[in-house]
């Protein structure tokens, strides 16, 4: 009898749109749950909210405890999983869609990350809606559950797409940019055969983000919370994007009062931006060696 002859066989190798949503969601998870803490602090920066906060139940104040600043990191990652896979989805259909034409691979990025942002955005507003309002601590918006409830009871549904515009006019730039700057430094970098490309790629992709964008979340930011909160002395009942960009730099102190809250992006994302690609980039070569 003839030997019987064992091919070894490569393991089946996952689809590239599975593995775009996969590494987009194993990353987003890490990075989300990372950097829950610096979020909420940024977020009480830009509405001038005290960093600690003591929390307004129902039965009164009690002081501020550490863990308050998890406060959403649940909901938060629960909204970030629908939220990646319609981001990720639409970001590949864009790199495929774009492949046949001679871009620059920073440039397709670009308008991948503006496709995904686009198409995210209706399932994204509720959850970062409601994560804001969390995050402040004030009575009735202490829980998943009451800020649900009270969003509803006072607002309708339409509270929960409260900042809509406003999200989006953040959400287009910010993903542009942060896969751009990535894809752009990453190719500077490579050459040099620099053993942490992703790392600092992923790191100055996110520093840089956060910082130009840091307006536009701002004004997110006021425009999902006033209903429930407004520091003394800032503006309020703010109409859109437009109006509470001309108003926060009129009323509270000059265009500087915009970039409110730099400092703690530039602190969140730039370790965010290094841990988010290297993860994603991990995950899409663990899955291109059939290992997933």
């Amino acid at each position: 009898f003839a030997p019987l002859l064992r091919v070894a066989r490569r393991p089946p190798r996952m689809h590239p749109l599975a593995t775009e949503i996969t590494a987009g969601i194993t990353a987003g998870a890490a990075k989300t749950l990372a950097f829950y803490p610096l979020d909420t602090l940024v977020t009480r920066r830009e509405v001038g909210r005290p960093l600690l906060v003591p929390r307004e139940t129902l039965e009164g104040a009690r002081p501020a405890a550490i863990r308050d600043v998890y406060a959403g990191s649940v909901l938060a990652t629960l909204g970030m999983l629908p939220y990646a896979l319609l981001f990720h989805t639409a970001f590949y259909l864009c790199e495929a869609a774009l492949a046949r034409f001679a871009i620059s691979a920073a440039l397709v990025k670009v308008c991948a990350g503006t496709c995904g942002a686009v198409a995210a955005a209706a399932v994204g507003v509720p959850f970062e809606g409601l994560k804001h309002r969390l995050q402040l601590q004030v009575r009735g918006y202490t829980t998943p559950r009451l800020a649900l409830a009270s969003t509803l009871r006072l607002e309708g549904v339409a509270g929960l797409y409260r900042g809509f515009g406003s999200t989006l006019a953040r959400n287009v730039p910010y993903n542009a940019l942060h896969f751009g700057l990535y894809a752009l430094a990453a190719s500077a970098l490579r050459p040099a055969r620099l053993p942490a490309t992703e790392a600092l790629s992923g790191a100055a992709a996110g520093a840089l983000t956060a910082l130009l964008t840091t307006p536009l979340d701002l004004v997110n930011t006021r425009l999902q919370t006033q209903r429930i909160f407004t520091a003394s002395g800032a503006a309020a009942n703010l109409s859109g994007v437009v109006d509470a960009i001309s108003r926060v730099a009129a009323e509270e102190g000059g265009p500087t009062a915009l970039m409110r809250g730099a400092g703690l992006r530039a602190a969140q994302y730039a370790p965010s931006g290094l841990l988010f690609f290297c993860v994603y980039e991990a995950v899409k070569r663990r899955a291109a060696s059939g290992g997933l």
